[in-house]
Protein backbone atom coordinates (compact mmCIF):
# COMPACT_ATOMS: atom_id res chain seq x y z
CA UNK A 1 0.00 0.00 0.00
CA UNK A 2 0.94 3.51 -0.58
CA UNK A 3 0.62 3.81 3.22
CA UNK A 4 2.02 1.52 5.27
CA UNK A 5 -0.08 2.64 8.47
CA UNK A 6 -3.18 0.85 8.90
CA UNK A 7 -6.62 2.96 8.68
CA UNK A 8 -7.53 3.32 12.49
CA UNK A 9 -9.52 5.58 14.18
CA UNK A 10 -7.83 8.96 15.65
CA UNK A 11 -6.88 9.09 18.80
CA UNK A 12 -7.97 5.50 19.89
CA UNK A 13 -5.57 3.90 17.75
CA UNK A 14 -5.10 0.84 15.83
CA UNK A 15 -7.73 -2.11 16.25
CA UNK A 16 -5.41 -5.48 16.00
CA UNK A 17 -7.16 -9.19 15.71
CA UNK A 18 -7.86 -10.65 18.83
CA UNK A 19 -4.50 -11.68 21.07
CA UNK A 20 -3.16 -14.86 19.83
CA UNK A 21 -3.82 -17.69 22.47
CA UNK A 22 -0.77 -17.62 24.92
CA UNK A 23 0.45 -14.32 23.98
CA UNK A 24 -0.45 -13.09 27.29
CA UNK A 25 -1.27 -9.62 25.72
CA UNK A 26 -4.88 -9.34 27.54
CA UNK A 27 -3.23 -10.02 30.64
CA UNK A 28 -1.47 -7.10 30.59
CA UNK A 29 -3.96 -4.69 28.96
CA UNK A 30 -7.50 -5.82 30.23
CA UNK A 31 -8.82 -4.57 33.54
CA UNK A 32 -5.54 -2.76 33.32
CA UNK A 33 -6.23 -0.55 36.62
CA UNK A 34 -8.34 -2.40 38.93
CA UNK A 35 -4.93 -5.14 38.49
CA UNK A 36 -2.63 -2.35 39.06
CA UNK A 37 -0.80 -3.42 35.89
CA UNK A 38 2.10 -1.25 35.36
CA UNK A 39 2.75 -2.10 39.32
CA UNK A 40 1.85 -5.55 39.05
CA UNK A 41 3.71 -6.54 35.79
CA UNK A 42 6.59 -3.40 35.86
CA UNK A 43 6.75 -2.56 40.01
CA UNK A 44 6.25 0.99 38.94
CA UNK A 45 4.12 3.97 39.59
CA UNK A 46 3.15 5.90 36.46
CA UNK A 47 4.22 9.26 38.45
CA UNK A 48 4.99 12.78 36.99
CA UNK A 49 8.65 12.53 36.66
CA UNK A 50 7.97 9.14 35.04
CA UNK A 51 5.87 10.06 32.40
CA UNK A 52 8.64 13.08 31.70
CA UNK A 53 11.36 10.88 31.64
CA UNK A 54 9.31 8.49 29.54
CA UNK A 55 8.57 11.40 26.87
CA UNK A 56 12.41 12.32 27.02
CA UNK A 57 13.28 8.58 26.20
CA UNK A 58 10.71 8.07 23.58
CA UNK A 59 11.19 11.25 22.04
CA UNK A 60 14.61 10.12 20.68
CA UNK A 61 13.08 7.70 18.70
CA UNK A 62 10.22 9.35 17.14
CA UNK A 63 8.09 12.26 17.46
CA UNK A 64 7.29 14.27 20.45
CA UNK A 65 3.61 13.67 19.22
CA UNK A 66 3.54 10.15 18.81
CA UNK A 67 5.35 9.94 22.08
CA UNK A 68 2.50 11.84 23.96
CA UNK A 69 -0.12 9.11 22.53
CA UNK A 70 1.78 6.34 23.83
CA UNK A 71 1.50 8.09 27.40
CA UNK A 72 -2.14 8.02 26.85
CA UNK A 73 -2.10 5.03 26.13
CA UNK A 74 -0.23 4.09 29.56
CA UNK A 75 -2.51 6.64 31.22
CA UNK A 76 -5.64 4.59 30.44
CA UNK A 77 -3.96 1.09 31.46
CA UNK A 78 -3.02 2.78 34.81
CA UNK A 79 -6.07 4.66 35.22
CA UNK A 80 -8.05 1.59 34.94
CA UNK A 81 -10.17 1.62 31.63
CA UNK A 82 -11.13 -1.37 30.36
CA UNK A 83 -9.30 -1.35 27.25
CA UNK A 84 -9.12 -4.06 24.34
CA UNK A 85 -5.05 -5.30 24.09
CA UNK A 86 -5.24 -2.43 20.74
CA UNK A 87 -1.44 -2.06 18.91
CA UNK A 88 -1.39 1.52 20.43
CA UNK A 89 -1.60 0.28 23.85
CA UNK A 90 0.69 -3.08 23.33
CA UNK A 91 3.62 -0.35 21.94
CA UNK A 92 3.12 1.82 24.60
CA UNK A 93 3.69 -0.67 27.22
CA UNK A 94 6.67 -2.51 25.72
CA UNK A 95 8.13 1.15 24.89
CA UNK A 96 8.21 1.75 28.67
CA UNK A 97 9.29 -1.41 29.77
CA UNK A 98 11.85 -1.38 26.89
CA UNK A 99 13.23 2.07 28.83
CA UNK A 100 12.97 0.23 32.54
CA UNK A 101 15.24 -2.51 30.77
CA UNK A 102 17.81 -0.12 29.65
CA UNK A 103 17.81 1.64 32.81
CA UNK A 104 18.74 -1.94 34.30
CA UNK A 105 15.46 -3.13 35.56
CA UNK A 106 15.62 -7.15 34.50
CA UNK A 107 11.92 -7.21 35.56
CA UNK A 108 11.01 -4.62 32.95
CA UNK A 109 13.49 -6.64 30.45
CA UNK A 110 11.71 -9.99 30.85
CA UNK A 111 8.14 -8.06 30.18
CA UNK A 112 9.42 -6.60 26.97
CA UNK A 113 10.55 -10.25 25.85
CA UNK A 114 6.62 -11.86 27.07
CA UNK A 115 4.61 -9.25 25.37
CA UNK A 116 4.60 -9.53 21.94
CA UNK A 117 4.29 -7.10 19.42
CA UNK A 118 1.26 -7.11 16.85
CA UNK A 119 1.51 -6.36 12.94
CA UNK A 120 -1.00 -4.53 11.74
CA UNK A 121 -3.08 -5.48 8.39
CA UNK A 122 -3.07 -3.79 5.14
CA UNK A 123 -5.86 -1.16 4.44
CA UNK A 124 -7.31 -0.67 1.39
CA UNK A 125 -9.97 2.37 1.75
CA UNK A 126 -8.94 5.21 -0.12
CA UNK A 127 -11.21 8.50 0.54
CA UNK A 128 -13.36 10.00 -1.80
CA UNK A 129 -12.93 13.20 -3.81
CA UNK A 130 -16.04 14.56 -1.50
CA UNK A 131 -14.67 13.76 1.15
CA UNK A 132 -11.24 15.37 0.36
CA UNK A 133 -13.39 18.44 -0.35
CA UNK A 134 -15.22 18.54 2.72
CA UNK A 135 -12.15 18.04 4.94
CA UNK A 136 -10.20 21.17 2.78
CA UNK A 137 -13.24 23.33 3.42
CA UNK A 138 -13.55 23.02 7.09
CA UNK A 139 -12.32 25.76 9.68
CA UNK A 140 -9.22 26.88 10.45
CA UNK A 141 -7.00 26.64 10.76
CA UNK A 142 -7.61 22.21 9.63
CA UNK A 143 -9.20 23.62 6.59
CA UNK A 144 -5.13 24.86 5.58
CA UNK A 145 -3.60 21.90 7.37
CA UNK A 146 -6.44 19.86 5.02
CA UNK A 147 -4.79 21.41 2.49
CA UNK A 148 -1.11 20.85 2.86
CA UNK A 149 -1.52 17.47 3.06
CA UNK A 150 -3.46 17.07 -0.07
CA UNK A 151 -0.96 18.98 -1.98
CA UNK A 152 2.21 17.62 -0.02
CA UNK A 153 1.04 13.67 0.75
CA UNK A 154 3.44 14.62 3.91
CA UNK A 155 2.35 13.20 7.44
CA UNK A 156 0.56 15.54 10.01
CA UNK A 157 3.56 15.49 11.75
CA UNK A 158 5.59 16.63 9.27
CA UNK A 159 3.57 19.73 7.93
CA UNK A 160 3.09 20.69 11.79
CA UNK A 161 7.01 21.12 11.96
CA UNK A 162 7.13 22.80 8.23
CA UNK A 163 4.60 25.66 9.33
CA UNK A 164 6.31 26.07 12.30
CA UNK A 165 9.95 26.57 11.16
CA UNK A 166 11.25 28.82 8.53
CA UNK A 167 12.57 26.65 5.86
CA UNK A 168 14.30 27.15 2.59
CA UNK A 169 11.94 27.13 -0.16
CA UNK A 170 12.45 26.26 -3.58
CA UNK A 171 10.39 28.23 -6.55
CA UNK A 172 10.13 25.97 -9.33
CA UNK A 173 7.46 25.88 -12.26
CA UNK A 174 3.98 25.72 -10.73
CA UNK A 175 5.20 24.95 -7.54
CA UNK A 176 7.21 25.23 -4.69
CA UNK A 177 10.22 22.49 -2.82
CA UNK A 178 10.03 23.29 1.09
CA UNK A 179 13.59 22.06 2.33
CA UNK A 180 12.49 19.48 5.37
CA UNK A 181 15.21 17.37 5.98
CA UNK A 182 13.66 15.30 8.91
CA UNK A 183 14.81 11.51 9.06
CA UNK A 184 13.58 9.58 11.87
CA UNK A 185 14.32 5.75 10.92
CA UNK A 186 13.04 4.30 7.99
CA UNK A 187 10.51 8.17 7.59
CA UNK A 188 13.21 10.33 5.63
CA UNK A 189 11.11 13.64 4.48
CA UNK A 190 13.72 15.37 2.55
CA UNK A 191 11.02 17.72 1.23
CA UNK A 192 7.74 19.01 0.83
CA UNK A 193 6.13 19.58 -2.44
CA UNK A 194 3.64 22.84 -1.99
CA UNK A 195 1.35 24.21 -4.52
CA UNK A 196 2.55 27.61 -2.84
CA UNK A 197 4.90 28.45 0.19
CA UNK A 198 2.79 27.50 3.19
CA UNK A 199 2.31 30.03 5.58
CA UNK A 200 3.60 30.26 9.19
CA UNK A 201 1.20 29.05 11.60
CA UNK A 202 1.38 27.62 15.68
CA UNK A 203 -0.66 24.80 15.41
CA UNK A 204 -1.40 21.49 18.31
CA UNK A 205 -0.96 18.45 16.85
CA UNK A 206 -2.97 17.19 19.94
CA UNK A 207 -5.70 20.31 19.12
CA UNK A 208 -5.50 19.22 15.34
CA UNK A 209 -7.07 15.73 15.82
CA UNK A 210 -9.32 16.90 18.65
CA UNK A 211 -11.25 19.18 16.15
CA UNK A 212 -11.05 16.57 13.19
CA UNK A 213 -12.89 14.13 15.54
CA UNK A 214 -15.36 16.48 16.80
CA UNK A 215 -16.43 17.46 13.07
CA UNK A 216 -16.47 14.16 11.67
CA UNK A 217 -13.76 14.38 9.10
CA UNK A 218 -11.80 11.56 7.56
CA UNK A 219 -8.17 10.59 9.51
CA UNK A 220 -5.65 12.89 8.61
CA UNK A 221 -2.99 10.14 7.20
CA UNK A 222 -6.03 9.08 4.36
CA UNK A 223 -5.01 12.40 2.54
CA UNK A 224 -1.96 10.59 1.47
CA UNK A 225 -3.27 7.50 -0.24
CA UNK A 226 -6.18 9.88 -1.93
CA UNK A 227 -3.00 11.92 -3.08
CA UNK A 228 -0.79 9.32 -3.96
CA UNK A 229 -3.95 7.46 -6.04
CA UNK A 230 -3.65 10.99 -7.90
CA UNK A 231 -0.26 10.45 -8.43
CA UNK A 232 -0.21 6.71 -10.14
CA UNK A 233 -3.16 7.91 -12.50
CA UNK A 234 -0.91 10.91 -13.61
CA UNK A 235 1.75 8.08 -14.53
CA UNK A 236 4.31 8.64 -11.45
CA UNK A 237 6.30 5.47 -10.04
CA UNK A 238 7.02 3.77 -7.31
CA UNK A 239 9.77 6.20 -6.35
CA UNK A 240 8.71 9.49 -7.44
CA UNK A 241 5.74 8.65 -5.30
CA UNK A 242 8.12 7.40 -2.36
CA UNK A 243 10.31 10.43 -2.36
CA UNK A 244 7.48 12.78 -2.52
CA UNK A 245 5.76 11.47 0.44
CA UNK A 246 8.84 11.04 2.21
CA UNK A 247 9.10 6.95 2.34
CA UNK A 248 12.27 6.68 -0.49
CA UNK A 249 14.58 3.97 0.90
CA UNK A 250 18.11 5.71 2.19
CA UNK A 251 20.48 3.69 0.15
CA UNK A 252 18.67 4.46 -3.42
CA UNK A 253 18.78 7.81 -2.90
CA UNK A 254 22.79 7.80 -1.85
CA UNK A 255 23.05 6.36 -4.89
CA UNK A 256 20.38 8.03 -7.44
CA UNK A 257 19.29 11.41 -5.20
CA UNK A 258 19.97 14.26 -8.48
CA UNK A 259 17.96 11.79 -10.83
CA UNK A 260 15.13 10.87 -8.25
CA UNK A 261 14.87 14.55 -7.44
CA UNK A 262 14.37 15.66 -11.26
CA UNK A 263 12.19 12.92 -11.57
CA UNK A 264 9.44 13.18 -8.21
CA UNK A 265 9.72 17.28 -9.94
CA UNK A 266 8.56 16.12 -12.80
CA UNK A 267 5.82 13.77 -11.07
CA UNK A 268 4.62 16.93 -8.60
CA UNK A 269 4.66 19.12 -11.81
CA UNK A 270 1.90 17.28 -13.38
CA UNK A 271 0.02 16.99 -9.80
CA UNK A 272 0.14 20.39 -9.18
CA UNK A 273 -1.29 21.79 -12.59
CA UNK A 274 -4.26 19.03 -12.30
CA UNK A 275 -4.99 19.97 -8.24
CA UNK A 276 -4.70 23.85 -9.58
CA UNK A 277 -7.74 22.68 -11.79
CA UNK A 278 -9.20 20.58 -9.69
CA UNK A 279 -9.62 22.57 -6.63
Amino acid sequence: GWDSNPRRPTPSGPQPDPPAPGSNTSVVLSNGGSLGVLKQRLGITLSQRLRHRFLEWCSRKASLEVCRQYLRKLEEIDAGKDVEASRWHVTAYKRLAKMLCEEGSQRACQEFKRVKSRKSHFDPYVPSNDEILEAIRAPEPLGTVYRLLVESGLRLTEVVRILELDTRVARLDGFVRVELAWYRGSKKAYWGYFLEEPPRLKVSYDRLQDLREALGLIPFKYTRKWQATQLVKLGCNDIQIDFIQGRAPENILRRNYAEILEAADDCYRKYAEWLREWL
